[in-house]
């Protein structure tokens, strides 16, 4: 099954739904562009990966920053999971004020799905974890169930204010009986402060056997219905269409495997057409001032200002919210600049903030207790500063961090016993090695 989508975050539309059959001897691309039309540069595909196998956990901080949530998911994550992180990727969404969806996926089930897929003739823009990503492509007028039936699995999902909040994840086999289904959907409808009875059906029919004995139970069964420019969509593909939309809708907040380590690597289309942008009206400058001298004073003049009053306009447009401090084509050259800077810089793979706070976790002896009241990082390192309980236990420390390969330097600063003798308070410095990319 596929489905066609266009838009931006305010809205997106369906433009066609079908069917295929895969041919693993032939190229993704060249099926698509049979059953739809070839894909153009800025298209991008969606896709969606099951969470059996993946832990999930709604987090709850005390701030509501964005960078200190991304700092703080993965040890809260690491602290209320049962195993170690090495061989996951964790992703989080931000729900409400405070509130985190997070999700840790095995990473070679990331990986193995994406080797499916070519980067620059198939571009996977969005990869989606079942049914959290189906849920952006739908309206929620009041709270619900969500049943979803895919090929291998059906999702019981309890949806509140248009996010999931609790989730059932049931593998699709010969031997499942509807009685399984009811019955958890029964203990996920008073899961909450209060029951839902309301179950809305995604890929399947309001006559299939599941439906009518959910409907037996005392469920209001209210299937999915979605339209396109071709009409009613058929029930059957309401999955992969509710998927499509949440897609062509999703912003850098939503929950997207394609992110973090997996972004897709040349998604350059913004920075070209800011690059583009830039040209056109560093040119479009310069022709103006050549042409001028064969003007009047006054006209040129009018047109000077028209120009760059137009000028202004599309900067502004492309930049919202940003001041001009100085003209629009000297704003562009530095913005030029930046563009041509990150562009250099493009694949390398310096360790990010989360993998060196993962670093010094992982290298401090969970046996020492340890009080850190500063942790300050940049580019070139960061310092600790804190409290243990000995000039041993500094040493200790000292001597784990000193084994982590990301870290080129590890001392001491200070370390000194605190009048009391209660304690040893000590500050370290860590000097981290850069890593240029291929």
């Amino acid at each position: 099954m596929f489905a066609v989508a266009s838009g931006d975050a305010a809205g997106a539309t369906l433009l066609k739904t079908g069917l295929f059959v895969r041919d693993p001897e032939r190229s993704l691309a060249d099926q698509l562009g049979e059953a739809f039309e070839p894909l153009q540069m800025t298209d991008r595909l969606a896709c969606s990966l099951s969470s059996q196998g993946a832990l999930l956990r709604w987090l709850e901080f005390p701030f509501d920053e964005p960078r200190k949530i991304a700092a703080a998911a993965l040890p809260e994550m690491a602290c209320q999971i049962p195993e170690n992180l090495e061989n996951r990727s964790v992703f989080h969404q931000i729900l409400s004020t405070g509130k985190v969806l997070t999700a840790a996926v095995l990473k070679e089930k990331i990986e193995g799905l994406l080797a499916q897929f070519d980067d620059n003739r198939e571009p996977l823009g969005y990869l989606g974890l079942s049914p959290f990503c189906y849920i952006g492509g739908l309206d929620w007028p009041v709270d619900s169930l969500l049943l979803c039936v895919e090929q291998d699995e059906i999702s019981l999902s309890r949806v509140e204010g248009g996010a999931v909040t609790d989730l059932r994840i049931l593998p699709r086999t010969a031997e499942m009986k509807d009685l399984e289904v009811i019955q958890q959907a029964l203990m996920l409808s008073r899961s909450g402060d209060s029951p839902l009875l309301r179950l809305r059906l995604l890929g399947t029919n309001t006559d299939s056997p599941l439906a009518i004995s959910l409907e037996q139970a005392g469920f209001e069964i209210d299937p999915v219905l979605l339209s396109g420019k071709e009409g009613r969509i058929s029930e059957e593909m309401t999955t992969v269409a509710s998927l499509a939309l949440a897609a062509t809708k999703a912003g850098p907040g939503e929950l997207n495997l394609r992110s973090g380590p997996y972004k897709l690597k040349n998604d350059w289309q913004a920075l070209k057409r800011r690059a583009w942008l830039a040209s056109g009206l560093l040119l479009l400058s310069l022709l103006i001032a050549s042409g001028s001298g064969y003007l009047q004073y006054r006209q040129r003049a009018t047109e000077l200002d028209q120009i760059q009053q137009q000028m202004k306009s599309i900067y502004l447009k492309q930049f919202p919210g940003e001041k001009l401090r100085v003209a629009a084509p000297l704003q562009l050259q530095s913005k030029l600049k930046e563009l041509q800077k990150k562009a250099a810089q493009f694949g390398t793979d310096s360790p990010g903030a989360l993998q060196i706070l993962l670093a010094v976790s992982k290298n401090a002896d969970s046996e020492l207790s340890l009080d850190i009241r500063e942790y300050v990082q940049s580019d070139e390192g960061l310092r600790l500063s804190g409290s243990t309980t000995s000039f041993d236990a500094v040493s200790r420390l000292l001597a784990g961090l000193q084994k982590e390969p990301l870290f080129n330097d590890v001392r001491i600063l200070d370390s000194k016993q605190a009048i009391d003798g209660s304690r040893v308070d000590f500050q370290l410095q860590i000097q981290l090695k850069q890593i240029k990319g291929e």
